[in-house]
């Protein structure tokens, strides 16, 4: 657990700059947004004596997280590592342990309100998005899966001829990073964290009115005869394995639609051709 920390607002600003720089200066070098945010991150407080993680950690971390670029395994398909990276680290400082999650289920939100109101709600704002894919492509009108060469051949290529967009190119080039995702994502995070950090660690864990007594441990016991009584009305969720189309189709058609909609109906042929 992370002490209180007085920062002042010129520490701030002095550390949301050096965030962003970091995010410029690492992402170009790793072009890779989770790991590249997460030492923008921790270098910008370790700039002003704040030591988030111990260096071995830190590196550690680092390593772990360049699995997690391009959404997951550069894919695409993930959220964008820019806002995973920047989560976690908001998450670890306001710091639930699991002896708080066993008294009460519900502070699970805790770590998860700044994240949304100031990372989560950054990105929607800059970039209508906080997948990788979606990201991407509304920046710069591109987005490839990267785990094929041929595309990641592209992605090089664009980032030479059009270095103005594409915010990850080489450091030499002068391109205007400050709109890529390392630099938004690791100076929206520092902004909250210094939030965070003027709290006592107990202030970090309260909740919201509206989100308070709805945890499991408080919820389980009252919803048991409602859970009965859905049973009893057969409102339960398919126990076959579903794809999403199918489960939507079960919703608005019934059962029966799905069945017919299959080439091998349940077991075979479709109760249709039966």
């Amino acid at each position: 657990m992370i002490p209180k920390i007085e920062i002042s607002d010129e520490m701030r600003a002095r550390i949301i700059d050096k965030a962003g720089h970091m995010g410029d200066e690492v992402g170009a070098v790793l072009w890779a947004c989770c790991p590249a945010t997460y030492v923008a991150i921790c270098e910008a407080f370790k700039s002003e004596g704040i030591e988030l993680f111990p260096p071995d950690v830190q590196e550690m971390i680092t390593q772990g997280m360049m699995g997690l670029h391009g959404g997951v395994g550069m894919t695409g398909v993930g959220t964008c590592g820019a806002v995973t990276a920047a989560t976690f680290v908001i998450s670890y400082v306001v710091g639930v342990t699991k002896e708080d999650l066993a008294k009460d289920g519900n502070v699970n939100y805790a770590p998860s309100i700044p994240a949304v109101q100031s990372v989560i709600g950054g990105f929607e704002e800059d970039y209508g998005a906080i997948d990788c894919l979606r990201v991407r492509y509304n920046r710069v009108q591109r987005a490839y899966d990267l785990t094929d060469p041929d595309a990641r051949l592209m992605e090089i290529l664009f980032s030479v001829m059009e270095n103005e967009k594409c915010g990850m190119a080489h450091p030499s080039y002068d391109c205007g990073r400050d709109q890529c995702p390392p630099v938004r994502g690791a100076r929206y995070a520092c902004d909250e964290i210094c939030d965070l950090l003027n709290m006592e660690p107990a202030e970090r864990l309260v909740l919201p009115e509206h989100l308070r007594g709805i945890g499991p441990q408080e919820m389980g016991p009252k919803v048991e005869k409602v859970a009965a009584l859905m049973k009893e009305l057969g409102v339960t969720r398919p126990k076959s394995k579903i794809s999403y189309r199918e489960y939507r189709r079960l919703k608005q058609e019934g059962k029966q639609a799905v069945i017919d909609s299959r080439i091998c109906g349940t077991c075979g042929v479709p109760d249709k051709d039966k």
